[in-house]
């Protein structure tokens, strides 16, 4: 059993309880087992409309299970326009389309897509979160 820590960049309009159902999205990842997931922090990012959310759980497993800690501010720097303009536009349908697959592959970030039973990737809700925000600061 050991203490994990989880990064997520959400909306600073984002309340403690939204943050908090939103970072439950561990068992989505593959984290079975977690329990007792607190909001520790935020801290602010370059972008006003988005901040750093830290969470702490624990993980009975000995086996370290964490999911990636996932800076959507460090995957939009690495993006080109066109894959901002296309994730921002295709985002909130959370279909994951050969065009969104695409854009996260090239800014090495795969892995931030969360797999279905039946094979299918889908958007976690905490990145459509983070690109609703940027496109309401966009507009």
């Amino acid at each position: 059993m050991g203490l994990r820590q989880l990064l997520l960049d959400l909306p600073t309009a984002c309340s403690r309880q939204e943050a908090l159902y939103t970072a439950a999205d561990l068992h989505d990842r593959g984290i079975r087992g977690w329990r007792n997931l607190e909001l520790r922090t935020t801290d602010p990012t370059s972008t006003a409309s988005i901040r750093r959310f830290t969470f702490t759980y624990w993980h009975p497993g000995t086996v370290p299970a964490a999911p990636p800690n996932l800076s959507y501010h460090v995957l939009w720097e690495r993006m080109d326009q066109p894959a901002r303009t296309a994730l921002l536009r295709l985002a909130p349908a959370t279909v994951v389309t050969a065009q969104i697959e695409n854009a996260l592959t090239r800014a090495d970030a795969h892995d931030v897509l969360i797999r279905d039973p039946d094979g299918r990737y889908h958007l976690p809700r905490s990145l459509r979160l983070f690109l609703r925000a940027l496109a309401d600061e966009y507009r």
